[in-house]
């Protein structure tokens, strides 16, 4: 029974089982380049920007398969947006059964478990295209203080609602500007208080 959900099924002629998510991420350091994650990229492409490449990509979904509710789904394409989403929903156990029920979610006083996982997929999306740069830029620095993986998605995502909320609540446009200004700051402040205290 469909419970609203967009599930693509897993591509054919590919085996494995789903992998449990990783919230802490080190920097990637692979001897292997997933077509998946490079495919867009052209054939006059350098080593180096592949292995940047590889790098913002890899920390942006590190992972290719999930579990929601009981239900595997081994080997997602982390390029496709519709399967990086079902990736990032299996991030999210603890959001599941609010998902699952449209009734459960409105009860969630002060936070909307569907909202919290399409900020995360809109920062997934600019991180995996670079665009802003300024999202991969924050988010390096911020792994530089040895943030968690998913505390800078977090950190990311916080910045991303400042900005939408005047879009949401009072039909304002979108300030890219500002938006970008903000993201540039991040993990500059921390950087500047632990030097002054030392």
């Amino acid at each position: 029974m469909s419970k609203g959900r967009k599930r693509k099924p897993a591509k054919a002629g590919r085996k494995g089982r789903a992998r449990r998510p990783v919230h802490g991420m080190p920097r990637v350091e692979q001897s292997f380049a997933p077509a998946e994650y490079l495919d867009d990229l052209p054939p006059s492409a350098s080593t180096a920007e592949i292995e940047r490449t590889l790098d913002r990509r890899l920390f942006t979904m590190p992972f290719t398969g999930a579990t929601i509710d009981g239900e595997d789904f081994d080997q997602l394409n982390p390029s496709d947006p519709d399967e990086r989403a079902l990736l990032i929903e299996g991030e999210h156990p603890e959001l599941h059964e609010a998902l699952a029920d449209p009734d459960l979610d409105r009860q969630v006083v002060g936070f909307s478990p569907r909202f919290h996982l399409t900020m995360h997929e809109v920062i997934a999306n600019q991180l995996w295209d670079n665009d802003p740069p300024e999202v991969w830029q924050a988010a390096q620095r911020l792994r530089d203080q040895d943030v968690d993986r998913h505390d800078i998605l977090h950190a990311l995502s916080a910045v991303m609602v400042t900005h939408m909320h005047p879009v949401l609540a009072n039909q304002k446009a979108f300030d890219t500007d500002a938006y970008r200004r903000d993201l540039d700051d991040l993990g500059r402040r921390e950087t500047s208080t632990n030097d002054s205290d030392g």
